[in-house]
């Protein structure tokens, strides 16, 4: 999984897409746990939507697309690579983001009874520390 922590100068393609899985978490747990979404996960969407983009278009992480950088100061200059790769770009980022949802929710169904658990914590208390919440998986 991927730690905050680390002091590193590099991340791989997979620590970004459990990134973007941690990401989307709080969004997924309120639609899995209240049939519902609020604004609460709004700058986390934004971070995750960062992320999926510099994947993209910054560090090449895409099959489709191919390494190449993308990175434009304005999104105008991105129009000098024509139509299509635009579109691609787009759609590359949306299924990053629809994949890491999509496992997030499967996490999530799969360890139902712990996300219940801590909400039930959070509801009592607020907030919780690190140590608090990781119990809950011991």
């Amino acid at each position: 999984m991927y730690k905050t922590d680390e002091d590193k100068f590099y991340i791989s393609k997979t620590e970004m897409e459990e990134k973007l899985i941690a990401l989307l978490g709080g969004r997924v747990a309120e639609q899995v746990a209240l049939d519902d979404i609020s604004t609460g996960a709004s700058n986390d969407l934004e971070v995750a939507t960062k992320l999926a983009r510099d994947m993209i278009m910054v560090y090449g992480m895409s099959e489709k697309i191919g390494p190449i950088s993308l990175k434009v100061d304005d999104v105008r200059e991105l129009e000098f690579y024509g139509n299509e790769i635009q579109d691609e770009v787009g759609k590359e980022i949306k299924r990053l983001i629809d994949t890491a949802y999509s496992r997030a929710v499967q996490i999530l169904n799969a360890n139902r009874d712990k996300l219940d658990a801590v909400a039930q914590r959070l509801l009592e208390k607020e907030t919780i520390s690190q140590r608090e919440f990781e119990e809950f998986f011991i």
